[in-house]
């Protein structure tokens, strides 16, 4: 294979070839083997960042790149982004997160991820982000918990309004049992009628404008 990245010397070009070649081969995505050389190799510049001798991405530096360049900012669903992909529940933790890793087929997965148009597979990404507690469902605390984060202000009373009614529209438009829980079926149902609706309690997914930017750089790899 030949050198990839010319800022590195045929050394680490040849230790990368070494490290990620056979993984590159094995890893399922939509992507081609180019495209998915270029992601190992960025994969790799970060491994680099913590020493000779590293052989993960931490999964602190994967938090930072999701919320850099994917902008997702809210930092509870940046969190479960990382611990999803990544297929790590504890790693949301402070306790847990500076020495977890993120392996080189769970970054990709990100990407696989993110870039996948198809709704229903959305759904089950965004709906795994809410669902926290992976409980399979979400009651009112759990929804309150994001719903704060919507109104912010002085006027603490006019907060406290305006949360409860956003909650209660929230279970009106999505608790079709009326069983004071929202399922993943009851979220699908809603979701499939209006897609505008997938991420009702905070951006999961970059926008296309954020999406395209970050295939070019990609591919100018």
């Amino acid at each position: 294979m030949k050198d990839l990245d010319l800022t590195l010397d045929c050394m680490e070009n040849a230790r990368f070839n070494f490290i990620y070649g056979s993984i590159v081969t094995h890893v399922e995505s939509p992507f081609s083997e180019t495209e998915l050389l270029c992601l190992a190799m960025i994969y790799h510049k970060f491994v680099l960042l913590n020493g000779p001798k590293a052989k993960y991405m931490t999964h602190r530096q994967l938090g930072n790149f999701i919320m850099q360049m994917f902008r997702v900012t809210d930092t509870d669903i940046n969190g479960r982004v990382v611990a999803v992909v990544s297929d790590d529940p504890d790693c949301t933790d402070p306790k847990f997160s500076q020495d977890r890793h993120c392996t080189l087929p769970s970054f990709v997965k990100m990407f696989t991820t993110y870039f996948v148009s198809d709704l229903e597979e959305r759904m089950i990404f965004v709906y795994s982000i809410y669902d926290e507690n992976r409980l399979g469902y979400l009651n009112r605390e759990h929804v309150m918990r994001f719903v704060e984060k919507f109104f912010v202000g002085e006027d603490e009373d006019e907060q406290i309004e305006m949360r409860t009614d956003m909650l209660e529209l929230i279970f009106i438009k999505f608790d079709l049992d009326k069983d004071l829980q929202i399922s993943f079926d009851e979220y699908a149902e809603i979701v499939r009628k209006q897609p505008a609706l997938l991420e009702f309690l905070g951006t999961v997914f970059p926008s296309k404008v954020q999406l395209n930017t970050v295939a070019l750089c990609v591919n100018l790899y």
